[in-house]
C-alpha cells in the first residue's frame, strides 16, 4: 500500500515573503508535512526572474534539505533554456537540492526517460497521454517516476471530479503515485477540483485522499490552522466526517467508529457495537444530509423526506457527505 503523504507550496520568486517560507517549513515538519512544491517560473511571481528566483530556493533548499523534506521543482522547456540546462542535463537543480522536477508541459516521452535518468520526475497529467506513460513505464526506472495535477487559480477554472478520475486511473493502474493540490481559506486560489475551491482544508484533504496519494496545500503561506487540518487528517487512520451538531447530548456519543453500508433507497446507515440513543422515539422532518440515530445505527439521509421515527441529531455538507459514500468505515467528529 502507498504512504500516504502532505505538503505545501513554496514560491522563491516572492521575496518579499521568503524569510515567512523558510519559517513555515521549519515549523510545521512535526506535523508530518514532508513534501515541497515550488514554482520559479514568471506564472508565480511576474518581477522576479527565474536566475534569481532558483538562486533564492537555494537559501530555502538549504532548510528544507535539513528538515528532510523532497522538494521538487515546475519546470518547462522556456525556463531550462533560460537556465542554460536541459533534459539531459538537470544538475544544477540536483546541485542546489532539489530532488525531483515536475514536467509541466513541452517535453517529449523521450526527453523524460531522460530526466529520469538523473532525479525525480513528476509527470503532469493533462500534458501526456495513456501511451506515453507506458513508454515511461517501459523505459525508466518507475521508483523515479511519479505525478502531481496542476493547481488552477482562476475562479471556475479548476476540473470536474470526473475527468480527475479518468486521469488517476492511468497513474494508478501503472502503481505511479499521484499528487494534488487544495487551497487555503486565506486565498481560495490553488485548486486541482473545482468543488474543493471554497472547502475547509480539514474536508477538502479528507476527500482528495480518496483518489491520490499525496495531498499539497497549493496557495503559499497557509495559516497554521489548514496546516494542523491538513495533518489530523493525514495522521488519523479512520476517515472523520464533520457533522454539524444540533443535539449536543446525543452529539457527543458519535466518537466512535460506524461501518458503512450504501444499499438504502434514501439514506447511507452506519453502524457501531453499542446503542448510541435509548430514548423516546421522535417524529422528524427529514431532510438531505440530515443526520439521525436510531438505538445503534446512524441515517444520513440522501434526499429531502417526509415525517420519519428518527431523532434528529445535526446535518453534514455535501462534501462530507460525498466522503461518506466512498468510505467503508467513519468516525464522525463534531465541526
Amino acid at each position: 500500500m502507498t504512504k500516504r503523504r502532505i505538503g505545501f507550496s513554496i514560491f522563491p520568486g516572492w521575496k518579499e515573503i521568503k524569510d515567512e517560507q523558510i519559517s513555515l517549513l521549519k515549523n510545521v515538519r512535526d506535523l508530518g508535512f514532508s513534501e515541497i512544491f515550488m514554482g520559479i517560473g514568471p506564472g508565480t511571481h511576474w518581477r522576479t526572474p527565474v536566475n534569481e528566483a532558483l538562486s533564492v530556493a537555494k537559501e530555502i533548499l538549504k532548510e528544507a534539505n535539513k528538515l528532510d523534506y523532497y522538494a521538487f521543482v515546475d519546470i518547462n522547456p522556456q525556463i531550462l533554456k533560460e537556465l542554460n540546462a536541459s533534459p539531459r542535463n538537470l544538475s544544477m537543480f540536483m546541485e542546489i537540492g532539489f530532488k525531483g522536477v515536475r514536467a509541466d508541459y513541452g517535453f517529449s516521452k523521450e526527453e523524460i526517460v531522460e530526466m529520469s535518468k538523473q532525479m525525480t520526475v513528476e509527470l503532469n497529467p493533462f500534458e501526456i497521454s495513456e501511451e506515453e506513460v507506458d513508454f515511461i513505464a517501459r523505459n525508466a526506472n518507475l521508483e523515479r517516476i511519479k505525478a502531481c495535477h496542476n493547481y488552477y487559480p482562476v475562479l471556475y477554472s479548476g476540473i470536474s471530479k470526473e475527468i480527475f478520475m479518468e486521469k488517476n486511473r492511468i497513474f494508478k493502474e501503472r502503481g505511479i503515485e499521484i499528487g494534488a493540490f487544495i487551497s487555503n481559506p486565506k486565498l481560495n486560489l490553488r485548486t486541482t477540483l473545482e468543488v474543493l475551491r471554497y472547502v475547509e482544508p480539514f474536508d477538502s484533504a479528507n476527500y482528495l485522499f480518496k483518489f491520490v496519494d499525496r495531498v499539497l496545500i497549493g496557495d503559499p503561506i497557509p495559516d497554521y490552522e489548514s496546516l494542523r487540518q491538513v495533518s489530523e487528517v493525514f495522521k488519523s487512520d479512520i476517515t472523520k466526517i464533520r457533522i454539524k451538531v444540533y443535539d449536543e447530548s446525543v452529539g457527543k456519543r458519535l466518537d466512535k467508529k460506524f461501518a458503512v453500508e450504501n444499499y438504502r433507497e434514501f439514506a447511507i446507515v452506519c453502524y457501531s457495537r453499542d446503542n448510541i440513543y435509548e430514548g423516546e422515539t421522535c417524529y422528524t422532518k427529514l431532510f438531505k444530509n440530515a443526520v439521525v440515530v436510531r438505538g445503534r445505527e446512524i441515517w444520513i439521509f440522501t434526499r429531502d423526506l417526509g415525517i420519519g421515527p428518527y431523532r434528529l441529531v445535526g446535518e453534514i455538507d455535501d462534501i462530507n457527505m460525498e466522503i461518506v459514500k466512498m468510505s467503508s468505515e467513519i468516525m464522525l467528529i463534531s465541526k
